[in-house]
């Protein structure tokens, strides 16, 4: 997840720390690891390094996040955490967070609203930004609360409800699997039509306001609005 503050360890972001965490728990693990076990695992990683490095700020606000979409083969399961997002056989899958949604919806309103008053563009597209990073900051509240509309799914060392985890049942048929972050507005059906499809996204709708509604835009010599990631495979 993009990181909510200026702190690095050993010249990594808390995003950065926390996908090589997962990356070794999910490189240690029995072939029938359950989704709870190996968030478990996740946890104990996460608190230990908490243990070990000082961290100056709020964990649950600005601490170690990540967002994780797996798949077991072993039990022919799809398991989604956070917002990330899959494709199976035609069919996407999306698992947003509320707030996110609601904050992408409030950025537009802003933008759209300084566009009509003539004021700069760029200062515009910063001033909608920041106008709700406090509350994006804030909705950290709701991670893994599953008694709120609000609540959501994150790796971040905390337990996570059964229930906030999107969890995709296939058959013993041969499937076509995509994975991305959301970073891609869309999955098409291959690589190519998923990147052609974010090119026209990025052409006409750079600041993510029309088009495709995110909490942020492009940023200067950056050539998208998010990291992404994507994979392919069949099963």
């Amino acid at each position: 997840m993009t990181s909510k503050s200026d702190f690095l360890y050993e010249g990594k972001t808390t995003g950065k720390i926390a996908a090589e965490i997962i990356y070794d728990v999910l490189g240690s693990l029995n072939k029938d690891a359950k989704i709870q076990g190996i968030i478990r695992s996740i946890n104990e990683k996460m608190q230990a390094f908490y243990r070990t490095v000082e961290f100056p700020y709020d964990k649950k606000e600005k601490g170690l996040q990540a967002a994780c979409v797996i798949y077991s083969n072993y039990y022919r399961e799809i398991w989604m955490i956070g917002d990330c997002q899959a494709y199976v056989d035609g069919e996407v899958y999306f698992n947003p967070k509320k707030s996110d949604e609601v904050l992408s919806d409030m950025r537009s309103l802003i933008l759209h609203t300084l566009k009509a008053e003539n004021v700069d563009w760029e200062y515009a597209q910063k001033e909608g930004r920041s106008q709700i990073e406090l509350w994006i900051l804030k909705a950290n509240v709701f991670a893994n609360k599953e008694d709120s509309q609000y609540g959501y799914a994150v790796l971040n060392g905390e337990e996570i409800p059964a229930s906030l985890i999107k969890t995709i049942k296939l058959d013993e048929k041969v499937h076509k699997i995509i994975f991305t972050s959301d970073g891609y507005p869309d999955i098409k059906e291959d690589l190519t039509s998923t990147e052609g499809y974010l090119k026209t996204v990025l052409e006409k709708d750079a600041a993510c306001c029309e088009m495709y509604l995110s909490t942020k835009g492009i940023k200067g010599g950056q050539k998208s609005f998010d990291d992404r990631t994507y994979i392919e495979f069949l099963t």
